[in-house]
């Protein structure tokens, strides 16, 4: 069985992980939220207004009272790039599911792949996670390398998995890293 922590601070020689505040609400529709690179690959649409990006860290900062509630702001030089979060959780199994975005501005400079290791090795380490998944679409390369980065394997595609919002249909690339092939 998982061990539940909640969202926790991480901290990387670069980077804070930290549970979002109302107050970043401002800079995650600016940084990340608005912007279409960002978003051109992921379920949910560019944010409408900054009231709609408050309305949904309100949400998630209420889930924080929740011990298997895992989601973090990444902050770099003081600044919130991106988010990382474990979801689709199953106890009994002991699996997570990663996912991730972050702005474009910030991008190849290999600061998700770092925010990356530090969830999956708190996973492993303080979850006591046997498997952390996850899935892109193989359009988006970018975050397949970061899953690739952190020593997880490819297991399959699923093709036309997905609609891109321009209705389009996507593969979905998915990949999984065991606690045991797991170098920490």
């Amino acid at each position: 069985m998982l061990t539940h922590k909640g969202t926790v601070k991480l901290k990387t020689p670069r980077l804070v992980l930290r549970r979002f505040k109302v107050s970043d609400a401002q800079a995650m529709y600016e940084n990340w939220a608005t912007d279409e690179r960002t978003t051109k690959y992921l379920m949910w649409e560019t944010h409408p207004s900054v009231g709609f990006t408050r309305e949904l860290i309100e949400k998630w900062v209420s889930e924080y009272e929740n011990p298997n509630c895992y989601h973090w702001v990444i902050e770099y030089g003081g600044t919130i790039v991106g988010t990382v979060n474990l979801h689709d959780i199953r106890d009994r199994a002991e699996r997570l599911e990663l996912g991730y975005s972050m702005g474009s501005k910030w991008w190849s400079m290999g600061i998700m792949t770092e925010a990356v290791g530090a969830v999956i090795k708190f996973a492993f380490t303080k979850l006591n996670a046997n498997k952390i998944c996850a899935a892109h679409n193989t359009a988006n390369v970018g975050s397949g390398r970061v899953m690739q980065k952190n020593g997880m394997k490819l297991e399959g595609l699923l093709r036309e998995h997905g609609v891109q919002r321009d209705g389009t249909r996507s593969d979905s690339a998915q990949y999984g890293l065991l606690r045991s092939e797991w170098v920490g």
